[in-house]
């Protein structure tokens, strides 16, 4: 942790912080550090776990999510994020060889995920500012209109994320450890 931010010990949680504890408790099996770090902001806190509620929501399915998500941390460099996504959704199912491509920015070898990922890339670098031929290609690739909207969705939640995760210096936690990551460590 890094600028003052520090996890809380849950029995000295004021009442704000205990329902946010629960909450996460109830959707992961555990408090998070990033959820005990953006406590120290409730509405941050609630925020996050409530835009997470809504994964299942959108148009694309865990593979396709995590394409997306993947591709977002790597480029805002969140050393939390990184691993905790690598290990979630290898832990469900997300075959190794594809989150390695994620974590170290290299093509994917299915042209469909790997148009999501270049569109992905594309709203972030380009802040949304896509050319009509972008746009068109990632159509083209199958995607919808409401697809790119669903982008837009992620890249609000990761930039909470990110940049939460970028000010507070969260710790990583025991479970993510193994798949710890940081820009130095990705191969390009």
């Amino acid at each position: 942790m890094i600028n003052g931010y520090t996890i809380t010990d849950p029995s000295n949680a004021n009442e704000s912080q205990q329902e946010i504890f629960e909450q996460a408790t109830q959707g992961f099996g555990f408090v998070p550090n990033i959820v005990n770090a953006f406590s120290q902001s409730p509405t941050l806190a609630s925020a996050m776990l409530a835009l997470y509620a809504k994964f299942d929501d959108t148009s694309f399915d865990t593979i396709e999510s995590h394409v997306i998500l993947q591709t977002i941390n790597v480029i805002n460099q969140c050393h939390y994020c990184v691993p905790a996504h690598s290990t979630i959704a290898r832990n469900g199912g997300v075959d190794d060889a594809l989150d390695d491509a994620l974590r170290n920015s290299q093509p994917l070898k299915d042209s469909k995920l790997e148009s999501l990922r270049q569109f992905a890339a594309q709203m972030v670098e380009q802040r949304g500012h896509l050319t009509e031929e972008q746009f068109n290609t990632f159509i083209n690739a199958g995607y919808t209109r409401q697809s790119a909207l669903d982008v837009v969705f992620f890249i609000t939640v990761k930039t909470l994320t990110n940049y939460g995760n970028h000010i507070t210096g969260t710790d990583i936690d025991d479970a993510f450890k193994p798949l710890e990551w940081t820009p130095e460590t990705a191969a390009v």
